[in-house]
């Protein structure tokens, strides 16, 4: 599992943050992990604190298991899995939300862009 220290203490970790980017993606852009991509390859992608999550965010702020990235029919689905400080998308706190290329994601002291 990749993983490296930001200033603030916060960590990240990838289960698998190498190959093709054919689906979406995340990219991270803050921190000492600007520009790192994470292809959304499965179905339902967790992420969280806990080590078994797809993207590990390890920050206080983040909950075990904080939220998940669906692949629906219809595009992608960012869903709050009833996490302690919530999920923000461009902004603003959503519980459920679909996501359209460009969109901001804020967990804990994380932002990612989403890109389909």
């Amino acid at each position: 599992m990749a993983s490296k220290k930001t200033h603030r203490g916060a960590d990240v970790g990838l289960a698998d943050a190498r190959g093709e980017h054919k689906n979406a993606r995340l990219t991270i852009v803050n921190s000492w992990f600007a520009g790192l991509e994470i292809a959304l390859k499965k179905k339902k992608t967790t992420l969280g604190r806990n080590l078994r999550c797809d993207v590990c965010l390890d920050d206080s702020l983040v909950s075990d298991e904080h939220a998940a990235i669906v692949k629906t029919d219809e595009g992608y689905v960012i869903e709050d899995l009833n996490s302690r400080c919530g999920v923000s998308l461009n902004g603003k706190g959503v519980r459920q939300r679909k996501l359209r290329s460009g969109d901001t994601i804020e967990i804990g002291s994380f932002r990612m862009k989403f890109s389909c």
